[in-house]
């Protein structure tokens, strides 16, 4: 029998095809791994863990809007050893309950230039937060505007810079991975209002006509960002420096007041990620001090018993 012969040609293509082929693939998904924003989200998860915090990664939650199941980065609840001030029993007191949302994002590609802008409204007790007020008075009041001093937060100090406005602006630099968008921003505050309002409307029935609870659960919302991160003001000119945190004044349709309600993102380069957690840390622990107080804890079940 007559040996078969071999296309030469294609032997040679068939040999380098496989000699070309990863034996390991390891490196490949290292590479690939890195080039995302997946190591920023493990790196803050760390911080917070090591900081007392519960901490929940690619937390479940139904967008609407797309009809489908999506994931948030980071839900942490605050520790209670830096939250209160005394050991009590929870559920016999008044007292906020915080936890803290975040989205990861990291761009080699575009830079964030947020533009400056005054407070429109600073009304921070309907758009983030809900108590058993809130669900009695059709989320127009809350006993967190009742009771809770505007200087406790952050928000309301004279050297935050607010910001409305943003553009991304392309460095020259190729897209390495599909977070490295041009939509970065917008996909970081769309979760944020998608997930709390899903969050809220969760809770709501926690908050039932006869719900005991004393709780009033508060979010604060940031973006982590791993990139170039300035903010803009025009006058004669357009001035523009680098920034390290931001708070990024917005609106959004709340499904539970049935209105536009203010909304308060804190946009933080990474280096100032855990600067922000020790300010949220001690506006919180305050906040409990003066609720946990006989004198505010009488006035909240006054407020209570009239509703």
């Amino acid at each position: 029998m007559r040996a078969q012969r071999i296309d030469r040609k294609k032997y040679l293509q068939t040999l380098h095809f496989v000699l070309k082929m990863p034996q390991d693939n390891t490196e490949f998904i290292k590479d690939e791994i890195m080039k995302s924003g997946f190591p920023l989200q493990m790196e803050i998860s760390s911080i917070l863990r090591k900081r007392g915090y519960e901490v929940f990664n690619g937390v479940y939650f139904f967008d609407n809007d797309q009809k489908k199941a999506r994931e948030f980065d980071i839900e942490a609840i605050l520790p209670q050893d830096a939250v209160f001030p005394s050991k009590f029993d929870l559920d016999a007191v008044w007292h906020v309950n915080p936890f803290v949302l975040i989205e990861c994002k990291k761009s080699a590609v575009y830079s964030w230039v947020f533009f400056r802008s005054e407070p429109i409204a600073l009304w921070l007790d309907i758009g983030q937060s809900i108590d058993i007020l809130t669900e009695k008075r059709g989320y127009l009041k809350s006993c967190w505007g009742q009771m809770v001093p505007k200087g406790f937060l952050h928000y309301y100090k004279e050297d935050v810079v607010f910001v409305s406005a943003y553009k991304q602006v392309k460095l020259g630099k190729k897209p390495k991975n599909k977070g490295d968008g041009k939509d970065a921003i917008l996909d970081a505050k769309s979760k944020i209002i998608k997930f709390m309002e899903y969050r809220l409307q969760d809770l709501k029935k926690f908050f039932a006509e006869d719900s005991p609870r004393k709780d009033i659960v508060f979010y604060f919302p940031l973006v982590v960002f791993d990139g170039e991160l300035y903010e803009a003001s025009f006058g004669e000119n357009l001035k523009i420096r680098e920034a390290r945190h931001l708070i990024y004044e917005t609106r959004y349709w709340s499904s539970l007041a049935k209105s536009l309600v203010p909304l308060y993102i804190d946009i933080l380069r990474k280096d100032a990620f855990e600067e922000a957690l020790s300010i949220i840390e001690k506006e919180v622990y305050n906040i409990n001090e003066h609720m946990t107080k006989p004198e505010s804890q009488h006035q909240l079940d006054v407020i209570r018993q009239k509703i």
